[in-house]
């Protein structure tokens, strides 16, 4: 359920830069997994439940991040559900219990399941967005954030936002739990694992959560909002309405992210329309018994008048084209407002304030093509560039044309994310903190600029209208209106010290005035009126409203009290903003780019009578007092314990092995396991994986054991017994929304212990004997990343990433051998000037080990390998980030090495190709051009293994080209598909092509290969 914000983000905006969920395999599949090539089913189950884990309904906030450890949790415990809360949250947490058997009440008999456990709620109040997320795996959960939505939010029609998010969010268990046939009989022996409906299209699945979240009420829901009514008639009828293979992907142009949302509320409204209700759920209980889950036809087939999707897609397009032509042949009945385009920019472009002087506007932008912020334009059009970038809220005022105040969110103490204000230079784009953890919004500034007004979230979900001195003054906050139940956005300061305001309340959102310590209504019916602003000599209150069924700005008298309309638009208007001099509306458009500022003559007598808005609802009687819930202390092993085991079969070095593998994690994410034990027939010995990741400190603490027979790692060669007893590790995060550090420091204690004797062999050289003995290793390791990618990007395009690690191994830390190891990589992106998307991409990386055992290289250099289809699940084998392509794999082998690579990557066409709701998707195709060069070297009074030192004689390089087909896979999984020709040059600093040939390296002329995975 996505919102604004951050850079690192869906395309919609949702904020995902701060957290792992839906990046890569959630905490309850940690490392010391088994990982040889006989154990593929292992890795394979493993994998498909990270994969199921991964797959998002709502928005995938907080899978893999620890909720703030210092909170202390307790528990609600009703009939169906346990919510779970931090301290703060007890009363919203009751209501969240209350509404929670409520939604089951009422869906479990629309959706026909109810599930067999209690499903676990997390209420967390850490982070200043609107939003929720759903799992069925490992076990039902749902997870809320205690902030209502804001002003331009597609989640702001709602009657009760925490009624409306809990409906959705428990759609989406009561859907993904629904499983029967052979799924179901898999589930009763081996746990909750197979999950059909969860590989569906998202459209799927958030489609019929939209459905019910607003309790069939057609005012309110994104189905009934006139926001995504804008979005679908605009894609209706500006251009080719998405088709379903589209709809059922990744989607590259606006609305992005939101298109399950919007296509699939509205597509699985008009089937259960068309088809009655009772359409969808039996559906979807026929799609749960799939064991095929990817041909979403074969199950509709019976409930949808035996027509596949694709008919069904083009009926329904056919249908949203001849409603959207409908509804703009009535814009058309009056005259239509032709605006004077600002920008074109698309996207979301919003928050339009002019400078005092008139000379500009600055505004918040948040494109597909780079980084938001805030920008500038000028009263003509003209793009004066980007001030600052902003990568969450960006709600602003100016309080001079030097300096504008800016709510920003940023993460607060490391675990949380809150909006602060700020003051930004916009000449330099420099900050100065006003505010710090106050979660302050919305911001507007007197006209003198000595004061300021804005938003406060007080936590619980509840909102506080604030004043505070910017001049010098009493810094100290004021709360001018503060009432329970009551949700504020966006004031307004206009003459006389009056503030007008959004106030949603009762179920609806009207305008408001604070006026001498007291509020008043300005409007009260059930149109979504919202954005006010005076008019410079403060007669009229500009603001968008709905009534009508599409956004336009409308004009309040604040003397008569009477509405006009001022815009007639085909699409919305939003945001009003009135040049200082009176004479310029601006306002936010939409196309089907996305938003963009607009500007007319503020004509008073060009003014259109407003339609007469709907009539505010009836007010609900208060619910009689109950009883609070009793509550108890948070206990994780409840959660904690595992829910599902898979078998472990397989061949390999230990002949046949037979055992299992389980996991766990506790629903907050502060205890993370994983275990495999088999049995070895050969050597007639138990081996083991096991693995502990702690959530509940920060550092984090992680843990892991294993024991399996392997090869010695030099001769004489015998099998030999591997016992990692301990591998422990504490890592430190400083993060932020644009860029993350985090240092891990460990050690671990490995034995090996001979199962056999020595393979009939020469006696080996005693400087690469290889005796049983205790390998004690202590580590460290730091990355750190800004690195950038944007909605239409091939790859990151600007920004960095850098890594370091050290090991050592000595006799003082109990070791029986003494080993060192420094290795280090920096990758830097750069934008190439007057593109779009070409990138320039440099990578730089060497290490250097003082020790090593037998002849087992420390460092291997060489080519990028066989295909790996397993490489596309999650946590499964990426494509090796040392490349040295048109070389053999590991040809290259010494103590040190260097290499550097340098890429240009170029955009060619994005097809957007697929098949009806097939979940093989080819999103993009781009090129890229590349030149490496590297060696691996032997440091001095080390072992021989390159045969040379370093020198820059013996660089090899390689050229070449590769054309990358950026595929989606499953509707969830991206990565790239890499077909790729290289030339091997030799050391082009000495001897050319003749060294390899020298060394014994037989390479050809040309390598053509093919891989799976991203480059660097």
């Amino acid at each position: 359920m996505p919102r604004r914000a951050g850079q690192a983000a869906a395309p919609d905006g949702t904020r995902i830069a701060w957290t792992s969920g839906g990046e890569g395999a959630p905490p309850v599949l940690l490392s010391g997994g088994i990982g040889r090539a006989g154990f593929v089913w292992a890795r394979l189950a493993a994998a498909l439940l990270a994969l199921s884990l991964a797959l998002p309904a709502g928005a995938q906030l907080v899978l893999g991040r620890p909720y703030d450890p210092s909170f202390r949790w307790r528990t609600i415990e009703t009939a169906h559900f346990r919510v779970h809360h931090h301290e703060g949250l007890a009363a919203l947490a009751q209501d969240v219990a209350r509404e929670a058997e409520r939604a089951h009440e009422r869906l479990s008999p629309l959706l026909a399941h109810a599930p067999r456990g209690k499903t676990e709620i997390v209420l967390s109040d850490d982070v200043d967005d609107a939003n929720g997320s759903a799992s069925p795996l490992p076990y039902n959960t749902i997870r809320l954030f205690a902030v209502p939505p804001e002003s331009l939010s597609v989640l702001h029609d709602y009657r009760d936002w925490l009624r409306q998010l809990v409906q959705h969010e428990y759609v989406h268990v009561l859907h993904l739990d629904t499983t029967a046939g052979l799924p179901a009989a898999v589930n009763a022996i081996f746990g909750k694992l197979w999950v059909p409906n969860a590989f569906l299209p998202p459209f799927f699945t958030e489609g019929i959560a939209v459905v019910h979240e607003s309790e069939g009420d057609s005012a309110a829901g994104r189905n009934g909002s006139a926001l995504f009514d804008m979005y679908a008639r605009a894609l209706a009828t500006e251009g080719e309405f998405p088709r379903l293979h589209e709809a059922s992907n990744q989607y590259l142009e606006w609305p992005a992210g939101n298109v399950p949302y919007l296509l699939g509320g509205r597509f699985m409204g008009w089937l259960q329309t068309r088809y009655g209700p009772e359409s969808l759920a039996g559906f979807f209980h026929d799609q749960g018994a799939m064991v095929w889950p990817w041909a979403p036809s074969w199950a509709g087939a019976r409930w949808f008048g035996g027509k596949e999707f694709p008919e069904l897609w083009s009926e329904y397009a056919a249908v949203e084209r001849a409603y959207a032509e409908g509804r703009r042949a009535a814009v058309a009945q009056r005259p239509v407002t032709r605006a004077r385009a600002l920008t074109r920019r698309g996207g979301r472009t919003e928050h339009p304030r002019f400078s005092p002087d008139g000379r500009f506007l600055v505004y918040q932008s948040r494109g597909l093509d780079d980084a938001p912020g805030l920008r500038k334009v000028s009263p003509d059009g003209e793009d004066l560039g980007r001030i600052a970038v902003v990568d969450s809220n960006g709600t602003l005022a100016l309080r001079s044309p030097r300096e504008a105040l800016v709510a920003i969110g940023e993460i607060h103490e490391e675990h949380r994310l809150h909006d602060d204000l700020w003051l930004v230079d916009l000449e330099s784009g420099a900050r100065r903190r006003i505010t710090r953890g106050e979660r302050a919004t919305d911001p507007d500034v007197s006209a003198d600029g000595s004061t300021a007004v804005y938003v406060r979230r007080t936590g619980g979900g509840g909102m506080a209208l604030v004043r505070r001195r910017l001049d010098g003054g009493d810094p100290r906050p004021e709360v001018l209106f503060d009432r329970p139940g009551a949700q504020i956005f966006m004031p307004r300061i206009g003459p006389g010290g009056r503030i007008a305001f959004e106030l949603h309340e009762g179920g609806r959102r009207d305008l408001a005035l604070w006026e001498g310590g007291e509020v008043r209504r300005l409007t009260d019916d059930d149109a979504l009126d919202t954005g006010p602003a005076f008019t410079p000599d403060g007669r009229f209150l500009l603001f968008a409203s709905d009534r009508g069924g599409i956004f336009n700005v409308h004009a309040l008298d604040l003397g008569s009290g009477g509405v006009r309309q001022v815009t007639n638009v085909e699409t919305g208007a939003f945001e009003p903003e009135p040049s200082p001099d009176g004479k310029t509306l601006v306002f936010v458009g939409y196309s089907r780019a996305g938003f963009d500022l607009a500007a007319i003559p503020l004509d008073e007598a060009a003014w259109l009578e407003a339609a007469a808005p709907p009539p505010a609802p009836a007010e609900a009687a208060p619910p009689a007092a109950a009883e609070p819930l009793p509550s108890r202390p948070y206990r994780p092993w409840r959660t904690v314990l595992p829910s599902f085991w898979l078998p472990v079969l397989g061949f390999s070095s230990e002949g046949n092995v037979y055992g299992a593998f389980t996991a766990g994690t506790d629903v907050l994410l502060r205890h993370a396991w994983s275990a495999q034990g088999w049995w070895s027939e050969r050597w007639s010995e138990p081996a083991w994986a096991v693995a502990y990741q702690g959530g509940w400190s920060w550092p984090r603490l992680d843990l892991s054991s294993r024991r399996d027979f392997d090869l010695s790692r030099g001769p004489p060669y015998r099998m030999q017994r591997v016992s990692t007893w301990a591998d422990a590790g504490l890592t430190f995060t400083w993060t932020r929304l644009a860029r993350a550090f985090s240092v891990r420091a460990g050690w671990s204690g490995t034995s090996h212990e001979s199962v056999e004797d020595p393979f009939p062999q020469p006696p080996p050289p005693p400087e690469v004997q290889v005796d049983d003995g205790f390998l004690s290793d202590l580590s460290i390791g730091a990355v750190y990343s800004d690195a950038r990618r944007f909605v239409r990007s091939i790859s990151p395009e600007e920004g960095r990433t850098v890594s370091v690690r050290l090991r050592l191994a000595a006799p003082e830390l109990g070791s029986d051998w003494a080993l060192s190891r420094a290795r280090g990589s920096a990758v830097q992106y750069v934008r190439l000037p007057f593109t779009r998307h070409a990138v320039a991409a440099v990578r730089l990386a060497g290490g250097v080990a003082d020790g090593t055992l037998g002849w087992s290289a420390p460092f291997t250099l060489g080519g990028l390998g066989e295909l790996d289809p397993l490489a596309l699940l999650p946590g499964g084998a990426t494509v090796a980030s040392d490349q040295l392509r048109g070389y053999e794999d590991d040809v290259l082998r010494g103590t040190g090495f260097v290499l550097g690579n340098v890429e240009l990557r170029a955009p060619i066409s994005a097809p957007g190709y697929g098949v009806s709701t097939w979940p093989v998707f080819v999103r993009r195709i781009h090129g890229a051009l590349f030149l490496d060069a590297g060696d691996a070297f032997d440091m001095p009074g080390e072992l021989s293994l390159a045969g040379h030192a370093l020198s820059k004689e013996e660089l090899r390089f390689s050229a070449g080209v590769e054309l990358r087909v950026e595929l989606v896979l499953g509707f969830y999984l991206r990565t790239d598909l890499r077909v790729g020709v290289a030339r091997p040059l030799g050391a082009l600093l000495g001897r050319g092509r003749a060294a390899d040939r020298a060394a014994g390296l037989e390479t050809p002329d040309a390598v053509f290969y093919l891989v799976l995975g991203p480059s660097f």
